[in-house]
Formats: C-alpha cells, structure tokens, sequence
C-alpha cells in the first residue's frame, strides 16, 4: 500500500473515530438528563401523595436535581437575594431583571435560598403549603411555601406574602416551565378558559376556574401580581416562562375563586 492511500486511511479511521466519541458523549449526556428528570418527576410525585397524606416537611440536597439555568432570574425578580427564581436549557431562557424594572411590589421578596426555610450543608428543608391539581393538562403538584431556586426543583412554590387559598386577595404560585412533556408548569399553556384550579391545604380544597391568560412582558408582572383592581375577590395567579425554551415572556393563568 502507498504511503498516500495508508495516510487517508489514518485520517479515514481518526475520522470515524472522532465522530463515534462525538456521538457516544452526546447520548451518554442524554442518557444522564433522562435519569435525572426520571428522578425528579417520580419525586415530585412521591412527595404530593405525601403531603396529601399530612406531611409538612422534607429534607432534601440543595446540590441536587438543580434545573439548568436556573441561576439565571427569569422570572424578573430577585430583590438582591441569592438564587432568584428562573431557568433557560430545561425551563425557559431570559436575561436578568431587577425590581427596578419589573416593579414588584416591596416585601414581596421571592428567589432567597433561605426563605422561611433553612439549609444547613448537606441538608434543606421544604416546607409544604398544600398540593395544585390541574385536571385538564394531568398536573398535581406539590406548592411549597417560598418559591426559591430549592423549591422549584421540586414542584411549584407559592409567592411570599401572597394571600391564603380561599381567601381574599392574590394568591401567586410560580413554577418552571420545563423542556420535559408534562415536568412541573411544561404543560399550562394547554390550559383553557373555564378549567379547574385546585388548591389543597391542610385537608381542605379550594377551586378556582381559570377566566384569564395572558402573555407578558416582565416588566408588566407587578400590576398582575397586585391586582389592586381586584378588591376583595379571592385570586390565583401562576406564573411561568414563555415560550418553552426560550423563556423571554411570562405565561400567566389566573382565575377566580369558585362560587365567589
């Protein structure tokens, strides 16, 4: 054999060879961010029944199941705190946005790692607020009470000083809007006018039906989050990112309290 045809086909087998490592790095990636979202979701689903049951608390790794991106403060509002609330490859994509531009109403104060919570190194403890069921689109869900970069690992997380379920006011749930079909917020834009909301807290449940969905800007969340407008109308606002993927606006479907 030449010496020309033994060079092509070195670089002939160095070629396969780059492109089977190639690929082979790609599906073990996959593979990896399959195994976990697999987690995530059976533990999501895991602790809604535990809570359902009467469960208020759980200790979890704040180093685990992270969400891509979620460093990032999607959601428009971080109040100087650590870890405000967001995500982009698995949720949803968006630069940073301060109070400043958002107006978000003071002590409203979303995104800190610390919450009402507490995380002692290997350790953090979620603190449950109830369970959000939403019939239509097959989502239950746990809400824990903060809605902090842990919480929203695990389900969906209920905005500080936002009002009580059933009662009057605003109750703000925020959740990620994930890459994954059917992962935590993924599917609310399914949702129609005239669909269920239902909350559940300490065994008893509150049904919103759904009246409103709108697409935002960022800087347009504080009038919806407020909803002077309102009164003393009993409100349920959940907010996420939108469009899946990118994340540049904010999906918002709210609804009122039935019978009320």
């Amino acid at each position: 054999m030449s010496s020309s045809k033994k060079a092509l086909l070195l670089i002939l087998i160095f070629w396969t060879g780059s492109v089977i490592v190639i690929f082979g790095f790609i599906a073990l990636h996959q593979m990896r961010k399959q195994s976990v979202e697999n987690e995530r979701d059976d533990r999501i689903g895991q602790m809604a029944g535990e809570i359902q049951k009467g469960e208020e608390s759980f200790l979890v790794d704040p180093d685990a199941l992270p969400v891509s991106g979620e460093e990032d403060e999607a959601f428009g509002y971080a109040n100087g705190n650590i870890g405000a609330v967001g995500n982009t490859s698995d949720a949803g994509s968006s630069s940073a946005a301060n109070d400043a531009e958002t107006g978000i109403p003071e002590g409203y104060s979303c995104g800190n790692i610390s919450n009402a919570n507490s995380s002692s190194g290997s350790e953090y403890i979620l603190t449950s607020y109830g369970t959000i069921e939403i019939p239509s689109i097959g989502l239950e869900l746990p809400v824990w009470d903060g809605a902090g970069v842990i919480e929203l690992r695990y389900g969906a997380g209920r905005m500080p000083l936002s009002c009580e379920a059933g009662s009057p006011g605003n109750l703000v749930i925020f959740g990620h809007r994930m890459r994954r079909y059917g992962s935590i917020f993924n599917r609310l834009g399914e949702v129609s006018i005239g669909d269920a909301i239902t909350v559940t807290r300490n065994g008893s449940s509150f049904s919103y039906i759904v009246d409103q969905i709108v697409t935002i800007e960022p800087s347009e969340i504080s009038y919806y989050i407020s909803r002077e407008d309102e009164g003393d109308a009993c409100v349920i606002t959940l907010i996420t990112c939108t469009p899946v993927g990118v994340g540049t606006q904010r999906l918002l479907v709210i609804g009122h309290l039935q019978g009320s």
